[in-house]
């Protein structure tokens, strides 16, 4: 028994068929991207074909390295590390897009639950131009608002999750923009 071993331009396996050498022989012969090789090859640390000719890869640095069979060398993958970096930008996100916010000198809280409030106030402001409803701010002081500012906290809310999301868009492109891991590192919220 021989092994047809395929392989792609620029030598990385892509798969290998056990047959009776003959018949392993002359597909060979007929393909720019397959060699013979003698006996079953079965290993799954697959080296890659240069030249008509297995050639190990060496020794794998790390778990992030890939192998590049362009330049037959283990290079970095920051993939992972990419995608780390990216839910910690998210979760810094939604801390900041979920803390609080500020209209006139007010605070005012911005979870879930009170962005729907401050919608619901301002369809409420936009259906009734008399309406005007005491608040409870986020240091639980009261201020009663009209129509008008109820709109305008509407849209400072608006304004401030818009912020929110276009800096963290920003900071997306800058984690697909990093070449390194200290690059990487250095991106922050």
């Amino acid at each position: 028994m021989s092994t047809l071993i395929s392989f792609d331009s620029q030598g990385k396996i892509i798969g290998r068929t056990s047959a009776p050498a003959a018949m392993v022989e002359r597909a060979a012969e007929g393909s720019d991207f397959a060699i013979a090789v003698d006996g079953i090859f079965a290993t799954e640390q697959a080296p890659y074909v240069e030249d008509g000719a297995l050639v190990e890869k060496p020794d794998r640095p790390t778990d992030e390295h890939i192998f590049n069979y362009a330049t037959k060398q283990w290079v970095y993958d920051l993939t992972n590390h990419r995608l780390q970096k990216w839910a910690e930008i998210k979760a810094a996100r939604d801390t900041e897009e979920f803390s609080t916010f500020t209209w006139s000198t007010h605070t005012f809280q911005c979870d879930e639950t009170s962005q729907r409030r401050i919608q619901g106030a301002v369809q409420l402001a936009q259906l009734d131009s008399t309406t005007t409803l005491d608040w409870t701010l986020a240091d639980n002081t009261v201020q009663t608002f009209n129509a008008t500012e109820l709109q305008q906290i509407g849209q400072a809310l608006a304004a401030h999750v818009n912020a929110c999301h276009v800096k963290s868009r920003t900071k997306r492109g800058e984690i697909d923009a990093a070449t390194t891991q200290t690059a990487l590192d250095a991106i922050t919220w």
